[in-house]
């Protein structure tokens, strides 16, 4: 066999491999964007006025015709060059997102340029049960805020937020700490103010 005749075999060998993997590619490029709509957030939630169940117990009144929480930031404004804690943490282990977080201080910035405001815990507690009313399907933790739609990994998964990281809120909880609440599960915690964690604006 010439050198010439042996390239052009390998190169016969090369196409066929490729005609018989295209169709394999295309299936798993198409499975990948179908993952990629699944991950897909809601910007905002929005609650009408009303009174709603605080997980834990409790109620909290919403006065306002709608209150509409944020979706976490995934990208820093123009504006937060100046806030030393606004860092993407690690990818997110309920949406896949890299989710910027702050501490809490850059967090009241973060709202304020917004012309919002950071929620308070008992608004966090209700957005908690408001979006996780009627998962019946979920155990342990509730996924609705935390989790993408359709996702199998996370039974009842709707908004896709991401919940690898507490979620800042406005209450005082003694000199240099503030609470924060887990949407991936409704619990509150204690933390210094220089912690870094999520933040959804309400308005």
């Amino acid at each position: 066999m010439t050198f010439v005749s042996g390239k052009w075999n390998r190169r016969l060998v090369l196409l066929r491999a490729l005609s018989i993997a295209a169709p394999f590619l295309s299936l798993s490029l198409s499975t990948a964007a179908a993952g990629a709509d699944a991950m897909v957030a809601t910007e905002e939630i929005c609650m009408p006025a009303g009174t709603y169940p605080m997980f834990g117990g409790g109620t909290t009144v919403f006065s306002h015709n709608k209150t509409c929480f944020s979706r976490p930031a995934t990208d820093t404004y123009p504006w937060e060059k100046k806030s030393l804690s606004a860092t993407k943490g690690a990818r997110d282990p309920f949406n896949g997102s890299r989710v910027v977080r702050y501490d809490y201080h850059d967090a009241l910035y973060h709202c304020a340029k917004r012309d919002m405001r950071l929620p308070t815990v008992e608004e966090l507690k209700a957005l908690f049960a408001y979006a996780n009313a009627g998962n019946s399907t979920a155990t342990g933790s509730k996924y609705a805020i935390v989790a993408p739609k359709n996702d199998s990994r996370y039974p009842d998964g709707l908004y896709g937020w991401g919940g690898g990281s507490i979620y800042w809120s406005h209450t005082f909880a003694g000199k240099g700490f503030h609470k924060a609440v887990n949407l991936g599960n409704g619990r509150v915690s204690i933390y210094y103010d220089s912690h870094k964690s999520y933040v959804s604006c309400v308005r």
